[in-house]
């Protein structure tokens, strides 16, 4: 008790002193003001977009109901929970949706800068990576800050993943208190980010050989001075401790989470809809039927000459023709063709098609119970799999990176580089970002319920489609705020990048110098080469998926490439701490 007396008079003491006054009150200003943009900040949603905005409102006041995702369909289980459970908290919560993420970016941009306290003692340096973080372009531009869609929570769910590791890794020797709450931070938001997105596994390399170094580190802390090469003269003074082994149990414990909500989320569905799945549209047999149809050779040579298209009109018939299962809906698949929204007879781009072939297979009397959709893509799956195994499909010779993702072929390479150019150039540069007064569309009664759900008014931007507005919607207060934020940012943008290459080069030269702090350089060092992996991972991803629309491509690049930006701040801001530890360098070099 004498302890926390002690610990509690040092801290009063501390916050009277001048300098921590001023630190106060530049911190609460720029919290409070960042709560008040996202608060103020000109929400929109379309609620035409039946397989988007509106998807996720649905989920949202299907679980409010207490009805789970809905009635069984096309649509219950096409895409993430994470974001309509977000909105669903905040409303539980009696907070409006502005405010519920921007408190959220909050806790996202303070637990990074709290996540580098071991490398940073100055606290001003530690409020400008704070500040860093909070006012990022990426947070205040329309499509990932004001539009009402799951893009919203990617940035900050990255930057929390990412900083939980970051704080676990500098933190692997340290308290086991300390350990255990970045160890608990990252197990919860990591399931939470899994779940915002059907594309979250590019980062799962990061974590998962960070953890492991981490675990490594934990097992030899007791053994000094560590070498690979000295691996056998090390085990001979090695013993472990009961906190090492709490340390050790902590290291897989986002992995256990994140299986442990995967099969929570399965129980739940195998309870309403009778399947043990999480994503009936990736996942399951309908995933497997997707994968056979990408990769089927049509006969025709299409891939060669259309890369736009990813299953053709042919590759249908052809499926049909060695389904029996298949083949009693193959109206209902010509429908897609002749009568449906989906086409007017020319072959569908992209992954739209599965789309359009779920909506058949509706048409046929599907999607209505669960386990009878799941039994009959079950059976053309296996179908298909035999025909393929007797040689009655071929598959192209084609590069893939997923299952369920388009093939390229070498003459489509350089294109995916175009693509990867144009998203760099937005996670870089902050190209085009801004915020404007996009319109609300959508049914007045629809409107209504969401504006009960999200505790805000769209009044001010809504669009009647039966009565056009005359005059354009005009921008806030807080969007022309927001715009002139990320103007600074791409102002200063050369300066920035010159001391992020500085500051690299110096965790360099410190990593093959520096005695004294050759952990802690050799430890950034391997943060930032896993971090322009892992990016490097998602590009490629994001532009391979895009690249089968190039007269697509800058809004392609805009919406889908918004969570390499808060990695590539990371490499920044480490990049910078880098600039930090140069007096420390030379006073080594100094001293001899």
């Amino acid at each position: 008790m004498q302890k926390v007396k002690s610990g509690t008079k040092i801290i009063l003491t501390k916050l009277k002193q001048p300098s921590s006054l001023i630190l106060l009150v530049v911190l609460i200003s720029l919290t409070m003001f960042r709560l008040g943009l996202s608060a103020k900040a000109p929400y929109f949603i379309n609620l035409f977009a039946g397989y988007d905005d509106q998807l996720f409102i649905h989920y949202s006041e299907e679980i409010l109901k207490g009805n789970w995702l809905g009635s069984y369909s096309t649509k219950a289980l096409s895409k993430g929970i994470s974001y309509s459970l977000f909105m669903v908290w905040a409303n539980k919560l009696h907070l409006s949706y502005g405010i519920f993420l921007g408190l959220f970016n909050i806790l996202a941009s303070s637990t990074a800068a709290l996540a580098l306290r071991p490398l940073v003692n100055n606290r001003w340096i530690l409020t400008f990576i704070y500040a860093f973080f909070l006012y990022s372009p990426v947070t205040l531009t329309s499509e990932y800050s004001t539009r009402i869609y799951r893009n919203t929570l990617v940035v900050p769910a990255v930057l929390l993943v990412v900083a939980c590791l970051v704080g676990l890794y500098f933190r692997r020797n340290g308290k086991l208190r300390s350990f255990i709450l970045w160890s608990v931070g990252l197990s919860l938001i990591f399931p939470f980010y899994w779940y915002i997105r059907e594309d979250s596994l590019w980062l799962l390399p990061l974590l998962m050989v960070g953890l492991l170094i981490i675990a490594g580190s934990v097992v030899f802390e007791n053994v000094p001075n560590f070498r690979v090469k000295n691996f056998r003269a090390s085990l001979k003074k090695f013993y472990f401790t009961k906190k090492q082994l709490a340390k050790l149990m902590l290291c897989f414990l986002p992995f256990i989470l994140l299986f442990s909500t995967t099969k929570v989320l399965k129980n739940i569905n195998q309870e309403h809809y009778g399947i043990a799945l999480v994503n009936d549209r990736t996942g399951g047999a309908f995933g497997n039927v997707s994968k056979h149809l990408i990769r089927m050779d049509d006969g025709t040579k299409l891939n060669e000459t259309n890369s736009k298209v990813w299953v053709s009109r042919k590759a249908l018939e052809k499926a049909e023709a060695v389904s029996p299962t298949l083949k009693p809906i193959a109206k209902n698949i010509d429908w897609i063709y002749h009568g449906s929204p989906w086409s007017g007879g020319e072959d569908i781009a992209g992954d739209i098609i599965f789309w359009a072939l779920r909506d058949a297979a509706a048409q046929a009397g599907y999607y209505k119970d669960g386990e009878k959709t799941e039994n009959f893509w079950h059976k053309v799956d296996s179908e298909l799999s035999e025909a393929y195994k007797k040689d009655q499909l071929k598959q192209k010779k084609e590069i893939y990176l997923t299952a369920t993702g388009d093939g390229k072929l070498r003459k489509d390479l350089p294109l995916v580089g175009e693509f990867m150019k144009s998203g760099f150039s937005y996670n870089v540069f902050y190209k085009d970002y801004g915020q404007g007064m996009d319109a609300t569309l959508g049914p007045k009664e629809d409107v209504a319920k969401a504006e009960e759900l999200l505790n805000y008014s769209f009044s001010e931007n809504w669009q009647d489609v039966n009565a056009p507005r005359t005059e354009p919607n005009k921008v806030t207060k807080s969007a022309e705020i927001s715009n002139r934020i990320i103007q600074l940012y791409r102002d200063t943008m050369p300066i920035w990048l010159v001391l992020c290459v500085l500051g690299f080069l110096i965790i360099v030269v410190g990593s093959l110098f520096s005695k004294a702090q050759l952990k802690i350089f050799r430890g950034m060092l391997l943060i930032t080469l896993g971090l322009m992996l892992s990016y490097l991972i998602f590009l490629i991803g994001v532009s391979w998926f895009c690249s089968w629309a190039p007269e697509r491509k800058e809004l392609f690049m805009m919406t889908y490439t918004g969570a390499g930006v808060p990695v590539i701040q990371w490499i920044e801001v480490l990049a910078f701490v880098g600039i930090i530890q140069l007096p420390i360098i030379a006073k080594k070099i100094n001293k001899k």
